[in-house]
């Protein structure tokens, strides 16, 4: 017994030394429950996708009425009639527990015109049905909700076409709306660019223009500029030669409003602006001996400020057969102006023209246009004269 003893107790320390380990038992994987509730949720889904996407089966007429309609009408780009959202183009009437007892008459008129936008009209009739369990199966259109099918649907339509053949299938069709055409798309439109010549008054006329702003805005510089380029395309407008003159004289450039005036002269020898221009300027310039010789020439049908101006500077100058030429011809144009026969009288007077001058006195003293003074100055020379031919007589 002590053998066997022993032989236990040595194996139970030999037993005791090795460690005690846990048993590793492997864990058994387990699917969590919210991914079979996705997945059923999401076959779910799709299982009522695929209930909503297919469409209804339709009959050889009815694809013959969809198909002549988008062709007409991608022929003819417009369509004038617009189908309304509550009138859809095909109508189907899906029963569960009645037949269907009157069928809808549908009825598509489609006409096209080379000319004219295609028109189309569509109309639908349809009698109620009866049912514990209707539902109404619509064609999917544009800007028209679609209504989810169950069972399958029975086409209760007819349709008649005028041009096109039917397609085998169709599930949905397009309502088209009209299309509103520009003007612009259908003719061509475009600029038309024509180079057109002015003629150099109308170049000159805008130049004035310019310059005259140019004056508005205090811009001399600017005139200057506008008024020469008018003057170049028109040298022989003489209101813009003496506006330019003016320019040039009130600038202090006296030299080149003289040479402007004198250059337009040139190109008109009778010009009674431009002469008289040219001896206002001179007389400004207190030049009036020279003021006087833009005006030595008489021309045809003078002016009255013309003969005016010439006869008082001739008269200050004491050229006497000028002033007398003049004085005569102002009294030939005003015979009631007093002013032109006292200066007929003076020189009459000077040039020894006594009874001449007595009969211009007394004509002046007649009328109207002197002052109190000139008349009193009158009878003071006709005394004179009168005593001339007295002592003259006595001789």
């Amino acid at each position: 017994m002590s053998t066997i003893n022993n032989a236990l107790s040595e194996l139970a320390k030999k037993e005791s030394k090795a460690a005690i380990e846990a048993a590793e038992v492997p864990k058994i994987k387990t699917r969590s429950p919210w991914v079979w509730v996705t997945a059923g949720f999401s076959l779910s889904l799709a299982m009522g996708g695929w209930a909503v996407s297919q469409g209804p089966s339709v009959e050889s007429e009815s694809l013959a009425l969809a198909s002549s309609v988008n062709d007409e009408v991608t022929s003819n780009e417009v369509v004038s009639a617009p189908v309304l959202a509550e009138s859809p183009t095909k109508k189907m009437v899906l029963t569960e527990s009645q037949p269907v007892p009157k069928k809808a008459l549908v009825k598509a008129d489609v006409s096209t015109s080379s000319t004219k936008p295609a028109t189309t009209s569509v109309v639908a009739s349809s009698e109620p049905v009866k049912a514990s369990q209707d539902k109404i199966g619509v064609a999917k259109t544009v800007d028209v909700p679609v209504a989810k099918t169950i069972k399958k649907p029975v086409l209760l339509a007819s349709t008649k076409t005028t041009s096109t053949q039917a397609n085998e299938s169709v599930t949905h069709t397009k309502a088209i709306a009209p299309e509103a055409t520009s003007t612009s798309e259908d003719t061509a439109s475009g600029i038309v660019v024509e180079q057109v010549e002015l003629t150099p008054e109308q170049l000159a006329a805008n130049a004035v223009g310019r310059a005259k702003k140019a004056l508005d805005a205090n811009n001399l510089n600017g005139a200057l500029q506008g008024f020469t380029e008018a003057l170049r395309y028109t040298p022989r407008d003489e209101e813009v030669r003496q506006k330019l003159a003016i320019l040039y004289f009130g600038k202090g450039d006296t030299r080149r409003a003289y040479e402007l005036l004198q250059a337009g002269i040139r190109l008109n020898n009778d010009s009674e602006a431009l002469r008289l221009g040219l001896s206002k300027l001179l007389v400004k310039a207190d030049q009036a001996e020279a003021a006087l010789s833009p005006l030595l020439h008489l021309p045809n049908n003078a002016s009255k400020e013309y003969l005016a101006m010439r006869a008082a500077l001739s008269q200050k100058a004491q050229q006497e057969t000028i002033a007398l030429e003049s004085y005569q011809k102002l009294t030939e144009i005003e015979q009631d102006n007093a002013r032109w026969w006292l200066g007929l009288a003076i020189q009459q007077e000077r040039q020894l023209m006594f009874e001449q001058a007595k009969e211009s006195y007394q004509n002046a003293l007649v009328r109207v246009g002197i002052s109190s003074q000139s008349q009193s100055f009158i009878r003071d020379r006709l005394k004179v004269i009168s005593d001339l031919e007295g002592a003259k007589n006595a001789n």
